[in-house]
């Protein structure tokens, strides 16, 4: 068997473009997943069963239905009920609210990591509510937080590929492109292959600097999603 890497060569534009959409799409999808997950867990955390519930029916869901379902249910769906969204905009909006169902469990088991004691504290002092967890709970969070959350942000990157199914050209679609016109498929996805790889090593890389950067130990690789 020989490899015909001179067909991809030939055909790089598709491939640069397609990783620089991948690139976009979860440049803005991760960060849009952690401020909904940090919204939703502070409903989550919350004593008043109005605001708790709905966060949790969210994170249920969320978390018990593929990502390529919730695709299709938008993309597909929607139309029905007179929504029409694009193909990117789709994947902006599910990556997000997907991510952000674990981003939620991550920062209440953050949360739920640091000392009653220091809740109890605050409430004595009389502080408000949003002024101690922006204050004093959540910057004692990045040492819990930040592996896991990591992990979860990498996940959607390679979650990105399924957006492929709703027509977005991205970096799985750029190949299904490519071989369909050179009909070489194990050239063509062992090149996304690696493509894939080096940027979950240029994310882990990058990281793992901002982590050394923030001083965030290994105990929060002990958080666990539950």
């Amino acid at each position: 068997m020989t490899f015909d890497y001179l067909a991809i060569w030939d055909h790089r534009d598709i491939l640069i473009d397609g990783t620089l959409k991948t690139l976009l799409i979860s440049a803005i999808a991760i960060p849009a997943g952690v401020c909904i997950g940090i919204f939703v867990c502070l409903l989550r955390i919350s004593d008043r069963r109005l605001l708790r519930w709905p966060a949790i029916a969210y994170i249920e869901v969320m978390r018990n239905i593929p990502l390529l379902i919730l695709l299709f249910m938008v993309f597909y769906a929607l139309p029905f009920y007179g929504v029409r969204l694009s193909g990117l905009t789709t994947g902006f909006i599910c990556l997000s609210i997907y991510g952000g169902a674990y981003f939620a469990e991550v920062f209440r088991g953050g949360v739920e990591a640091v000392s009653k004691g220091q809740f109890d504290a605050a409430k004595a002092l009389g502080l408000k509510y949003g002024f101690y967890m922006r204050r004093v709970i959540f910057p004692q969070l990045y040492s819990y937080v930040f592996p896991p959350a990591t992990n979860i942000a990498l996940t959607l990157i390679k979650e990105s590929s399924l957006l492929s199914m709703i027509t977005v050209a991205e970096l799985t679609y750029a190949a299904h492109d490519i071989n369909g016109r050179t009909f070489t498929p194990v050239e063509t996805f062992a090149t996304i292959a690696v493509i894939y790889w080096g940027i979950s090593i240029l994310f882990l890389n990058l990281t793992s600097r901002l982590q050394s950067r923030m001083d965030v130990g290994p105990i929060g690789q002990q958080i666990a999603i539950r």
